[in-house]
């Protein structure tokens, strides 16, 4: 059964025991992570009922390549059921699975990187269910860094046609630091799709490579509900020193059944501070 649907319908039997069984609104998390990067990254998370009246279940599925095996895994989590107005949070939703014995023997001591599936199965309306991630690490000095991202909507998740977006590196930042960009593309379709990459020089407009995921080094099909991030992206040969500036292309490949979206971390070299931003899709 395609991952998606078996969630779904799992999801589905839990509204039928609290209302109906069309009574169910799920977000999509695009990235949750416990990993040793340049940092310690972890991600927090902020889970909130908007209904003034329901208490719903709430149903999580963690989604993530093992760094043991390279195996696709995927673990489900029950919460407590979230009364009405009732806002939960925690500060490592992975920790969370690894507590409860819910990521297997081979993985729990190593970081992990993911995605997540959140659903609230007696909620209808989607201004109710609201789910926010943080990914963040250690400040030197104290504090964290961090950069927060809002869960989408699984119907309305990912596109068919190419998203587009745009990504910086260089020497220069204003007049301090310098930055680096991550790419990270997610299937939101139903079965395994390759994706095709293009970059562009944000200057003068001109393609400097295309490519597909599964032909870079650890690349690979993505399964439903998977993620895999391109680090530092313009650390490749094929971008020129002088290229300070890429516009990105992101498509699936195959059937139309294919959907993808993506995101870009713009990273701060010095301090590792960060921003989130989703491609743009139609």
């Amino acid at each position: 059964m395609r991952i998606r649907q078996a969630f779904t319908f799992a999801v589905a039997a839990a509204a039928l025991i609290c209302a109906s069984a069309e009574a169910v609104e799920i977000r999509n998390v695009p990235v949750v992570t416990q990993i040793q990067g340049v940092t310690f990254y972890r991600t927090s998370m902020t889970i909130s009922n908007g209904n003034p009246t329901i208490t719903t279940p709430v149903e999580m599925l963690f989604s993530y390549r093992s760094p043991a095996d390279g195996s696709f895994q995927l673990t489900t989590l029950t919460l407590s059921p979230l009364g009405p107005h009732q806002v939960r949070f925690f500060d490592d939703i992975v920790q969370e699975f690894k507590n409860a014995g819910r990521i297997r023997a081979a993985d729990v001591s190593l970081g992990l990187f993911g995605t997540l599936l959140v659903a609230f199965p007696a909620l209808d309306i989607r201004r109710e269910a609201e789910v926010v991630a943080r990914t963040y690490s250690a400040a030197p000095g104290g504090g964290t860094l961090g950069f927060s991202y809002q869960a989408l909507c699984f119907d309305c998740a990912g596109s068919q046609f190419p998203i587009f977006g745009a990504g910086r590196s260089g020497s220069v930042f204003g007049n301090d630091g310098s930055t680096r960009a991550n790419l990270g593309i997610i299937n939101q379709g139903f079965g395994p799709t390759d994706v095709r990459i293009t970059y562009y020089n944000g200057d003068t407009g001109a393609q400097l490579k295309q490519f597909l995921l599964s032909t870079v080094p650890g690349g690979h099909l993505l399964e439903e509900n998977e993620v895999f991030q391109l680090n530092n992206i313009f650390n490749d040969p094929a971008i020129p020193s002088n290229v300070h500036t890429l516009e990105i292309q992101v498509e699936a490949t195959g059937g139309s059944e294919n959907y993808v979206s993506a995101y870009i971390v713009q990273l701060d070299n010095t301090t590792q501070d960060g921003s989130f931003f989703y491609l743009f899709e139609e």
